[in-house]
């Protein structure tokens, strides 16, 4: 089940605070810890299965099929890696690193609302296609 609740909090800048002595490195590892426990509370995994993690996209791919401002950005997405007719790959891809925190908010609110707002599905789109 998909967890339209979560706050996504590995990309921001509150992570850490000014006085927090440490390396860039262990900053990297700390959000990609963060990032990995946040995408296993959006899909409702407690923890790592890679074939449970296949099923809930596979589950979340039939709920948003409809929206066509995800489907874009999937088929875009999948056809930038030269990966055709794969959708379900494309979505996975939107929850990579980089664009999980724009992702999860455009999900949510299309689960919740039925629609996306302007300014969310453009700043996903402005990061996925910004190279």
């Amino acid at each position: 089940m998909y967890n339209t609740k979560v706050e996504c909090t590995y990309n921001t800048s509150e992570v850490f605070i000014e006085e927090d002595k440490i390396s860039d490195e262990e900053k990297n590892f700390i959000r990609d810890v963060l990032y990995r426990q946040e995408l296993l509370d959006i899909f409702d995994i407690k923890e790592y299965n890679e074939q449970k993690m296949n099923t809930a996209i596979c589950d979340l791919y039939n709920i948003i099929n409809d929206c066509q401002e995800l489907k874009e950005c999937i088929i875009k997405v999948a056809n930038k890696l030269i990966i055709e007719d794969s959708e379900e790959v494309g979505l996975m891809i939107l929850y990579s690193f980089d664009f999980m925190y724009l992702t999860h908010i455009c999900v949510s609110e299309f689960i919740e609302n039925g629609k996306i707002t302007e300014n969310n599905i453009s700043k996903l789109k402005n990061k996925l296609f910004e190279n």
